[in-house]
């Protein structure tokens, strides 16, 4: 998916005015390192890893060097070249923030939570008012499990930077997690307010509105995101069965429709399909949806349902009792319900 995406996690970058031990003395130096942020800048993250060896070169023992030069090899995907340049930084200078919290957050993205969140308590041991590092601490502690734990270093970073978007952002989808879908929409909001051109907001804050039963607003929030990333496929199926939701049945066939094409496999949007079909009297097609559902999820429940309805709508009886037979022995119950009503007859 091609969408505009916020920065979730926050690097710390040493440039020239930070307290980098030796550079002031050094023009030379301090010339390489502005080139090589301005290559890191660009995104030429090979270009200024090279500039920064130079820097090295002339001085091994510039702890900020070392930092940067790990956050550029962090960016082009060398996770392990980064955490040892993060240790030569720390080895010089142990009470580098910048370098913990860099370390930690390659460590993270490698899977090392727990290593990642001893970097995060070592960065705040050194500076305790450094909002980034609670954004991150959150974002380790939520991929471990702790959404509480995570919320509270949200709190944490939001309370020392109130025009945090990352954090707030982050906040919101624990919220959401939490399902206090209220909480989510006001920091979603915060966010759009902030950063109004990302889709990723609208999409959540549509999530939290469609769960809390504003169809109106989860549908204008859907169609918002898509307005910034129209190839958003979240986004379209959910303001496809935001549309079934408000009796759309023909903008939810064309969202569904759509998005079917971005993900073929997925069984779900197929059967989404169905029920709009099914509303516009479409039964064959419902039927045809059904059918595609299945074929990719054997034991969808819901779908072999559809399909009895839909099939006894078109006078198939027999395939209706056999679907519907299917449905309830997957422990679907109305399906139970309607199976024997119709054994009845």
């Amino acid at each position: 998916m091609k969408t505009p995406t916020l920065l979730f996690f926050l690097l710390f970058l040493m440039l020239p005015g930070f307290p980098v031990p030796s550079l002031a003395a050094n023009g030379g130096v301090e010339a390489l390192m502005i080139n090589a942020w301005m290559k890191y800048r660009k995104g030429d993250f090979s270009a200024a890893a090279d500039v920064y060896t130079r820097v090295l070169k002339s001085n091994p023992r510039l702890a900020g060097a070392y930092n940067n030069r790990g956050l550029c090899r962090a960016a082009s995907g060398d996770a392990s070249g980064a955490i040892a340049d993060y240790n030569r930084a720390l080895k010089i200078d142990p009470s580098m923030a910048a370098a913990y919290n860099n370390r930690g957050l390659a460590r993270a993205k490698t899977g090392r939570h727990r290593e990642a969140m001893q970097d995060y308590g070592e960065a705040l041991r050194i500076n305790a008012m450094l909002p980034e590092v609670y954004n991150n601490l959150g974002m380790t502690k939520k991929a471990l499990g702790d959404p509480h734990g995570a919320l509270d270093d949200f709190n944490s970073a939001i309370a020392i930077k109130p025009f945090y978007p990352e954090a707030l952002f982050n906040r919101g989808l624990v919220h959401q997690q939490l399902s206090v879908h209220k909480a989510a929409i006001k920091d979603f909001t915060k966010v759009i307010e902030f950063r109004p051109g990302y889709a990723e907001p609208y999409y959540h804050r549509g999530v939290s509105r469609a769960l809390t039963r504003d169809g109106k607003g989860a549908l204008g929030d859907f169609s918002k995101a898509l307005s910034f990333s129209p190839q958003y496929p979240e986004a379209l199926a959910a303001r496809g069965l935001a549309r079934i939701r408000i009796r759309d049945y023909s903008g939810a066939l064309e969202d569904l429709t759509r998005v079917i094409g971005m993900q073929p496999a997925n069984a779900e949007l197929y059967y989404r399909r169905a029920l709009a079909r099914v509303k516009l009297l479409d039964y064959a097609g419902a039927e045809a949806d059904c059918s595609a559902a299945l074929q990719r999820n054997k034991g969808y429940a819901e779908a072999y349902f559809l399909r009895g309805i839909v099939r006894g709508e078109q006078g198939n009886r027999d395939g209706m009792l056999a679907d519907l037979k299917k449905a309830a022995g997957a422990g679907y119950e109305p399906a139970g319900k309607l199976l024997r009503k119709e054994r009845g007859r």
